[in-house]
């Protein structure tokens, strides 16, 4: 009996091929197996010195054809790696620029350049950006950002994804143990300065005092979000402000939540700063020497009247996924700030519950990143010419910045309230009652898109309530009214709850009858303004009381 020197499988008497393997056998016609088959193994075996030399000849016979086509297929394989990994790196550079802008910040939304989307404050948005700005996509094609996307995870996977260099890598950095430090005032030192020291208000009347409130409001796709920055103190080193607005995640975010931050605004830097900040970040530093944020500096200010033109910086704050926790950029823009009009012009701002109009010198220019290294690397809008306007108040007693806008994200922070402490308390509404039985109330603050009272309410509120106890057989109806943004339905239903919550904080928080109040509302139906800007939908929202 013979069997197959590849397989070991017995042979069929003058077969030329194994009917196992198909080895050729005519050529070991006459070869005898070096064993014999195991009887209970069921199967027919080999040992391993018969079957290792026959394999190896074979192998060896193909070796070179073999290794040629590997080496081929090998550079085909990297070949088209090279090609998909150059096209997903240039997306994943904008890609993660984008993205790390985006979520990088926390804090009221006015920070950036999400006002504006944002709240003007936070601006809560980067690891290689820091605007809020809005994720790209070739082409616009959200299938070709997902294809790539996908091809990018198994390129990293393979240890062949590329991460961007850090474009802010040359920029300073806030470490965290001096976040929440005053650095105007390191050794705690400072004396707050009685009220009756404050400087007299200049020739706009609105004086730099405890408990100046300015109300900013910037647009957003779902209704007008507003912010409110406070004078809360008043010291010989600084000046602290505080804010309470909302933070969004996202620009197009259809809610929020309410955020509160503070900043400490050195009062040398109030004197001779050349740059503003008008960012709050609940998690960022509290002090960003050489900056301001409601107003500009006196020299600036000085500057811009006598000369036309100033030296402007701007200061964004960046926590970033590439530092640790707690730590962040300062991302500096600079650029040459001109005069545009001769003269002043006129912005509509509400002051203590009257519409009025304000003068205010108007500048503009162009702005753009100081380091080097991030105009060279980043790909962020943030960090090219940005086009900026400025509307600065006229009164060298209290430049205050009433609007400041560029060219990103719609990003324009605008003042559409001002309120401040009087010596005699407020009786505007009570006279008004009195006089024409009707009180247009201006002061009433909700959350965004909510009917949430905020605490920046309470003066108004009081004042209402005082009314009413000194003329307590009046009977008032509290309408409501919003601006335009969302449709008739949607507003109708929130100025009615609006007027609900009024009633409520009336009776709970001073006693006030509820029989002696009855509430309505009308949306948008009753405007008394434009709802095609800030200051036309900022009147527009407003509460009315009428008595019997």
């Amino acid at each position: 009996m013979t069997f197959c020197t590849h397989c070991g499988a017995k042979l069929t008497g003058g077969a030329s091929f194994c009917i196992n393997c198909g080895a050729k056998t005519d050529a070991q016609e006459g070869m005898r197996a070096s064993v014999q088959p195991v009887a209970n193994s069921g199967r027919e075996l080999v040992s391993q010195s018969t079957q290792r030399e026959p394999v190896a000849a074979a192998v060896n016979s193909s070796a070179p054809g073999r290794i040629f086509l590997w080496i081929g297929g090998t550079i085909l394989i990297l070949a088209f790696a090279g090609i998909v990994g150059a096209v997903y790196v240039s997306h994943r550079v904008r890609e993660r620029i984008s993205a790390e802008i985006q979520g990088s910040t926390t804090g009221t939304e006015r920070t950036r350049k999400v006002p504006d989307s944002g709240d003007g404050h936070t601006t809560n948005a980067p690891p290689f950006g820091g605007k809020h700005d809005a994720p790209q996509n070739d082409g616009g094609d959200p299938n070709v950002a997902k294809g790539l996307d996908a091809i990018g995870g198994l390129m990293d996977r393979m240890g062949l994804g590329d991460r961007p260099a850090n474009p802010y890598q040359e920029l300073p950095v806030v470490e965290s143990d001096t976040i929440n430090k005053n650095l105007c005032d390191p050794h705690d030192e400072a004396k707050e300065l009685p009220e009756s020291g404050a400087k007299p208000a200049g020739p706009s009347g609105i004086p730099m005092v405890k408990g100046l409130m300015l109300v900013h409001a910037w647009g957003r796709k779902f209704g007008d979000s507003e912010a409110m920055d406070s004078v809360s103190k008043i010291t010989d080193k600084y000046v602290e402000v505080s804010n309470n607005g909302t933070f969004f995640q996202n620009p197009d975010d259809e809610h929020g939540h309410p955020d509160s931050a503070l900043r400490y605004v050195c009062t040398d830097d109030l004197q001779t700063a050349h740059g503003l900040s008008t960012g709050f970040d609940t998690n960022g530093p509290r002090t960003l020497p050489g900056t301001t944020t409601i107003n500009l500096s006196q020299t600036l200010f000085h500057e811009l009247k006598e000369s036309g033109k100033i030296d402007f910086r701007y200061l964004d704050y960046y926590r970033m996924q590439d530092l640790p926790e707690g730590e962040g950029y300062l991302h500096w823009a600079g650029g040459v700030l001109t005069r545009v009009e001769s003269g002043d012009v006129s912005l509509q701002v509400i002051v203590n519950g009257a519409p009025t109009t304000l003068p205010a010198i108007h500048a503009s220019g162009t702005v753009l990143v100081e380091s080097k290294k991030a105009r060279e690397l980043s790909k962020s809008p943030s960090d090219q010419p940005l086009a900026t306007e400025l509307y600065v108040l006229d009164d060298s007693a209290n430049p205050l910045v009433l609007l400041f806008k560029q060219n990103i994200n719609n990003f324009r922070i605008q003042v559409t309230e001002i309120h401040f402490p009087l010596p005699k308390p407020e009786t505007t509404i009570e006279q008004d009652l009195l006089k024409n039985k009707k009180a247009v109330v201006y002061g009433i603050y909700f959350d965004y898109n909510s009917d949430q009272i905020k605490k920046e309410s309470e003066p108004v509120l009081r004042e209402i309530a005082e009314a009413m106890k000194s003329n307590p057989d009046w009977k008032l109806t509290v309408d409501g009214h919003t601006d335009s943004i969302g449709g008739d339905a949607y507003n109708l239903s929130l100025s009615r709850r609006r007027a609900a919550a009024v009633k409520q904080a009336l009776v709970d928080r001073f006693q006030i009858g509820g029989d002696h109040l009855l509430t309505d509302g009308f949306g948008m139906r009753r405007p008394v303004d434009h709802n095609d800007t800030l200051e036309g939908r900022a009147r527009n929202r407003r509460v009315e009381l009428s008595r019997e």
